[in-house]
């Protein structure tokens, strides 16, 4: 009696350990993930206050809206010369 006792309890022993091992693996792996996603959302939220301030600007700031129609879309003025110049290669 005392030895099945014994058994059951040394069963019941290896199996904690053996579940709570696994466990403990995947709960490292998940803080891991965490850690991941936590900063991926701040480079996400820097990224969207980024993009905020600029539609801000493009909305409310004529000179920012020239300046990027300019660069970006090639825009010129009545009047202006467009000189393109060839790059080395």
């Amino acid at each position: 009696m005392a030895s099945k006792k014994l058994l059951l309890t040394g069963a019941i022993l290896a199996a904690g350990l053996f579940f709570f091992g696994r466990g403990a693996i995947r709960w490292i792996e998940l803080e891991a993930q965490q850690a991941q996603l936590q900063s991926e959302i701040a480079t996400l939220q820097a990224e969207n206050r980024r993009l905020a301030e600029e539609s801000r600007r493009l909305r409310e700031d004529p000179a920012y809206m020239e300046a990027v129609a300019r660069r970006e879309l090639g825009f010129v003025r009545p009047g202006e010369t467009v000189i393109k110049l060839k790059k080395k290669q």
